[in-house]
């Protein structure tokens, strides 16, 4: 029997996917602040919504993007699901990919002139290093400080949440990651929450860099489970992320 296959390309509030792609349906982030005509709107053009079923959205704006990885998560029943940003698309290459079970799909990272380490703190300070640090040796996450170190020495980064898996697999995944993030909050919101805008997001920055550890230590957490690195591109008209990319990502 043929597998379903659901890649939810991530949308916020007028910020609408910039093409469309095979496997495609399109999920609206921070949906429990959208106003009923939008709504209706995006509804009629089939848009999935990251404030229905089991949801996080009212926490879109400490979470970002994962606010729609928690819904799939909790929500689709598709057998392959994953994501894609309304700006940031997989290679086509991956009409043709048959899809595996006990694989993980992962985006091609981004690479920096500069430790994981370093990079995070000339983008957002030292805080969120300094959270992971203390719940790792708190022993209130499951990386160890070993683990982080062994992460914050790489020089690239699997960003923005994309990857794609079977069913068992990004459950899994998101167990982990969730169980982090949560615990970041939880523990720090508070001081999170004293932070401007921008930095308030460090839950989301820092589940960047956890996916990343959890990768890059795969033998604690899922040693039988194949890695596969897919590409990606952003339109060419994307030029904002592709200044953002050029100030922080080199």
């Amino acid at each position: 029997m043929k597998n379903d296959i659901a890649i939810h390309c991530v949308c916020f509030p007028k910020h609408e996917p910039l093409e469309h792609k095979k496997y495609q349906k399109n999920i609206m982030c921070n949906a429990v602040n959208i106003s009923d005509k939008y709504r209706q709107d995006l509804v009629k053009r089939d848009f999935l919504f990251d404030d229905t079923g089991d949801n996080i959205s009212e926490l879109n704006w400490i979470l970002g993007d994962l606010t729609a990885t928690y819904w799939i998560w909790k929500n689709s029943k598709i057998d392959f699901v994953g994501t894609s940003q309304y700006r940031r698309f997989w290679d086509d290459n991956i009409d043709n990919i048959k899809f595996e079970e006990n694989t993980l799909y992962m985006s091609e990272p981004l690479r920096f002139a500069r430790t994981l380490r370093e990079q995070y703190i000339a983008s957002h300070g030292i805080l969120g290093i300094s959270i992971l640090d203390d719940l790792s040796r708190a022993k209130k996450i499951p990386l160890t400080q070993k683990m982080l170190e062994r992460t914050y020495s790489l020089n690239y980064l699997n960003s923005c949440n994309m990857f794609i898996a079977h069913r068992a697999t990004y459950n899994k995944l998101c167990e982990l990651l969730f169980e982090m993030v949560f615990e970041i909050y939880e523990t720090y919101g508070d001081t999170i929450n004293e932070l401007n805008a921008y930095n308030r997001r460090i839950p989301a920055f820092l589940g960047e860099r956890i996916v990343t550890a959890l990768i890059i230590n795969k033998e604690y957490f899922f040693p039988e489970l194949n890695i596969v690195t897919l590409g990606w591109k952003q339109p060419k008209k994307d030029h904002i992320f592709k200044r953002i990319k050029s100030k922080f990502w080199t």
